[in-house]
């Protein structure tokens, strides 16, 4: 009967920190960083979410390979 309780005050605790670690890595490193890159180009009116999550994951996708790039020596 205690175990149980432990198990969902457990469960509601790893809920809590896996939507907290959702918010940062989705709406900041990703949404924000698309928001930031669009944003020139959007002055007057705000991208959309679509447009925000592919600037996003093709700035962080070009960061990742730059990195790679560059530790495995074949720039030019």
């Amino acid at each position: 009967m205690a175990l149980d309780a432990l198990a969902e005050v457990a469960g509601a605790a790893l809920r809590l920190f896996g939507r907290i670690v959702f918010e940062v890595v989705v709406e900041w490193l990703i949404y924000g960083i698309g928001r930031l890159v669009l944003w020139p180009f959007y002055r007057r009116k705000p991208p959309g979410d679509s447009a925000c999550l592919l600037a996003g994951v093709g700035f962080w996708l070009l960061v990742l390979f730059l990195v790679a790039l560059s530790k495995t020596g074949l720039s030019a």
